[in-house]
């Protein structure tokens, strides 16, 4: 190798690069019963082991008022393939209005066996999520 070939190498290897530890999604809402939804919401480790994974949310309604507020929780998750995703849920009556913004308030998890703030190291993201169309054939 050369000279410049080892610089380059050392300055790229010095490079922090920030990966995200969490991105979460609202996948599906459903009608749990007696006035209630609960909106279900899918969490990817991005293959890093996460534990005590504590979300808090606010739900805003389209006139920018704060109608709920709760936590997404999750154990542990995220130590291989099989459990890279999990799964937490949101619930209640305001929940069942289709036009809510969640916003993250807190974020905080131990992510590889460090204690985290998920916001203050930008280390969380929304993914856009779209479900398909479904069409039934008659």
């Amino acid at each position: 190798m050369n000279r410049c070939s080892l610089v380059l190498l050392a300055v790229i290897s010095c490079i922090a690069v920030t990966a995200q530890a969490v991105d979460f999604w609202h996948s599906s809402t459903i009608w749990a019963g007696r006035g209630q939804c609960s909106a279900k919401f899918s969490i990817d480790s991005e293959m890093q082991k996460i534990e005590n994974l504590q979300i808090t949310v606010s739900a805003i309604n389209k006139v920018g008022e704060k109608v709920a507020t709760g936590l997404l929780e999750v154990q542990q998750f995220g130590q291989s393939n099989a459990d890279r995703y999990a799964s937490a849920f949101l619930e209640g009556e305001e929940i069942c209005a289709e036009d809510l913004v969640i916003v993250v308030d807190k974020a905080v998890g131990i992510v590889n066996g460090k204690r985290t703030d998920l916001l203050k190291s930008k280390s969380i993201s929304a993914r856009d999520f779209k479900p398909f169309e479904i069409h039934i054939v008659k």
